[in-house]
């Protein structure tokens, strides 16, 4: 491959030894890549710096030059506004006399007039690779944080919306007498510096403070840094195979498909059951009813609960679909060696004590493993992990769960949360799974494995992700925003604000933390974000029974006046509207709904449309004809409504007919409806499961609350916009 001039370049400096580029190298880099750089010279000699300021005109700016000079101004080695010959000869000397020995010569450059400063970084993610940064710039760029990111390789639009992002926007626009900022040309250069990052390995960081907008609208970086990675790195175009990549994926499509339809478990470390407590991996697969052929592995016993055990792996008359290890972790790295021999390629590691222990004798131990892993060609689950939960092939390595199949799968880092949100999903919104899977500490198999395993399987419609870190961000970005696509994505992100920011050497690394690279994943993706299990259940119900939802205008319907002003402020905070309704359309629904007691402006707080069911209907109707609502969320207070039954049956008739009659006045519209049980009271509260099994076997979701059914319904609407806008 022929060897660009930026290649020379970085060349160059590694041979010299430096790890930064000097400031006028760096230029002449992101020249090659589409940055607009000021013009300047480096010189000697006093008589050539004058000489140089007077052709170019004055007001200039007198820097030090020097492989060492990385941080100039802190050490008094930028001279600005210089208006004369005298100033020129000045701040040379005393550039040259505070650089010291590091002194090289000294950068003369025209001084850009301008107000408006803004910065552009890259640096270099351990998971995502070149993340470029853009916001507010010069002195303010610490202390304001007014920055944006972008994981790169990014399009012309994807650097658009990263600088409407900024808070500083309106810096862009006309500003005192200045002309708007030329958004083409800054959207180039985030095209640009982020091209530099994913052709140039070697860089680790770029820095370019300020980016002056000058009174004419124009863009130009008066400062930059490049720093270079430290450690020897290898070209991407060298060590990407995307025909390799594919049959990997394939061949790893074919394992997974194997394993969650196996037809024959091994269990290594077997036991039979204790009085009370965990049933064990063998246990929890016999309990749940597994339907294949089940082996348990025990040197120590004969059979056990009627299987015949068997001493080893060796000893089967069959090499399985899946091998199950429980046993202690010293004792793994020999079984995974007999997995090699007999020809067993599909593992899952219950065991753990292995690196999430932190301890030294645990991160070798999975090194170990690793190499055996790697070697044998094994594909392993975990360690540290549960494993499957398949209902279909009664698959299963907890103590208990819902035999019946569902649209949802799970992919989850913890098998807690795999438990626990399974369990959450199905026994408070009735919403079953396909596959779930607990993969631990990803010896051979991460996350992005069992995406691009999900997404392709078509009994998945609904894809649901804990995740605690990921080996390849990039990976997992392409993937996410590919399957999202056709099926929603749902990510539980955790740790986001735990690693803070980086000790470097450029405002771009400092201003990074793991949270602002995440927000920038799910903003370049479209995955729905949550921030709890309960939230992932919240939304994943909205994606199952809400249907498509075309837009962010909510009226509200309910039962009370003080739920307005909290409707409001639920609404403001999740960015949801709740649009006051046109004075026509008041009209007409005032015929409806006299004014005692009744607010009409939305939320509509109409106590009658609830005594009055088919008074509903007609206010739904008006609703929904007017253009003016996308969705509806009808709020119903228990409480109230208790009473006007006997025994509290008219709050089934309540649910009987949103469920169906209220449903077809909403006209297609999508709906949600919470209830709200605030008094001590058992028996209004054994109508809650009556109540929310109606609506849910309708297809409509019910919450506890306005704020979850608000949180759920505006991130659907954000999933359905983001497909919208990238038609």
């Amino acid at each position: 491959m022929q060897m660009t001039s930026a290649d020379k370049l970085i060349k160059q400096v590694k041979a010299e030894g430096r790890h930064s580029m000097t400031e006028a190298e760096s230029k002449k880099l992101l020249k090659d890549y589409g940055v607009p750089v000021v013009k300047d010279k480096i010189v000697t000699t006093v008589n050539d710096a004058v000489l140089y300021a007077q052709k170019i005109g004055f007001p200039v700016v007198v820097k030090g030059h020097g492989a060492k000079l990385t941080h100039k101004t802190e050490r008094g080695l930028v001279k600005t506004n210089l208006k004369s010959s005298g100033e020129i000869r000045e701040a040379f000397r005393a550039v040259k006399r505070s650089a010291g020995v590091d002194w090289e010569g000294c950068l003369i450059s025209p001084c850009i007039q301008g107000s408006r400063e803004f910065v552009v970084g890259m640096f270099r993610d351990a998971q995502f690779g070149p993340v470029v940064m853009f916001g507010l710039g010069g002195i303010f760029t610490e202390v304001l944080a007014d920055t944006t990111f972008r994981i790169a390789p990014f399009d012309e639009r994807e650097a658009q919306r990263m600088i409407r992002e900024i808070k500083s926007l309106k810096l862009l626009e006309n500003f005192r007498g200045e002309a708007p900022a030329d958004l083409d040309q800054l959207t180039e250069i985030l095209l640009g510096v982020a091209k530099l990052g994913n052709e140039q390995p070697d860089i680790r960081e770029v820095d370019i403070n300020p980016l002056i907008v000058t009174p004419k609208g124009k863009v130009v970086a008066v400062d930059a840094l490049i720093v270079l990675d430290e450690r020897k790195t290898i070209r991407t175009d060298e060590y990407l195979d995307q025909g390799a990549s594919s049959r990997r994926s394939a061949e790893i499509r074919a394992a997974l498909d194997v394993m969650t339809h196996a037809e024959s478990v091994a269990v290594v470390g077997a036991t039979r059951p204790g009085a009370g407590g965990f049933s064990g991996m063998f246990g929890c697969m016999r309990n749940f009813g597994y339907r294949g052929r089940l082996y348990p592995i025990n040197p120590k016993l004969d059979e056990i609960d009627g299987l015949k055990a068997y001493p080893n792996l060796t000893s089967l008359p069959e090499a399985v679909d899946l091998v199950i290890i429980s046993i202690p972790g010293p004792l793994v790295p020999d079984v995974l060696k007999e997995c090699v021999a007999t020809g067993n390629k599909n593992i899952h590691i219950f065991s753990s004590g292995f690196k999430e222990s932190g301890e030294e004798e645990g991160i070798r131990l999975q090194q170990e493993i690793e190499t055996i892993a790697r070697g044998g060609g094994l594909r392993v689950i975990g360690p540290n992990c549960m494993g499957f939960y398949v209902p279909k092939t009664r698959l299963l390595t907890w103590e208990a769960a819902s035999h019946e199949s569902g649209p949802v799968s799970l992919i989850s880092q913890s098998g807690g949360n795999a438990q626990d949100f399974t369990n959450y999903l199905t026994d408070h919104y009735g919403i079953h799974f396909r596959k779930s899977v607990s993969y631990g500490n990803a010896l051979t198999l991460d996350c992005t494995d069992f995406l691009d395993y999900l997404a392709h399987d078509e009994e998945t419609r609904i894809i649901t992700m804990y995740l605690e870190g990921v080996k390849d961000g990039r990976l997992l970005r392409d993937l996410v925003t590919e399957v999202n696509r056709r099926k929603p994505v749902i990510i539980y992100k955790s740790g986001l604000t735990e690693s803070g920011a980086r000790a470097v050497s450029s405002h771009t690394g400092s201003l990074a933390g793991t949270e602002k690279i995440w927000k920038s994943f799910f903003r370049q993706t479209g995955a729905v974000q949550v921030e709890s299990l309960e939230e992932m259940a919240d939304v994943t119900q909205a994606f199952h029974r809400l249907g498509k939802v075309r837009g962010r205008k909510t009226a509200v319907l309910g039962f009370g006046g003080g739920i307005g002003v909290s409707v409001a402020d639920n609404c403001a905070k999740a960015n949801l509207e709740l649009p006051a309704l046109s004075e026509n359309l008041t009209r007409k629904l005032r015929k409806l709904i006299p004014p005692a007691g009744a607010m009409i402006r939305n939320p509509i707080d109409a106590v009658i449309a609830f005594i009055n069911l088919p008074l509903m209907s007609e206010v739904l109707d008006l609703l929904s004809q007017s253009g003016e609502i996308d969705n509806y969320i009808i709020s119903v207070p228990f409480d109230w409504l208790f009473n006007k039954a006997p025994g509290g049956a008219y709050i089934e008739t309540v649910a009987s007919y949103l469920a169906c009659e209220g449903r077809k006045h909403t006209h297609g519209k999508p709906m949600m409806v919470v209830w709200r049980q605030y008094q001590p009271s058992c028996e209004i509260r054994k109508w809650i499961p009556v109540f929310e099994n109606i609506l849910m076997s309708a297809g409509i979701p019910v919450y506890k609350g306005l704020p979850k059914a608000v949180s759920a319904l505006v991130k659907t609407a954000k999933y359905y916009e983001y497909q919208h806008d990238k038609k």
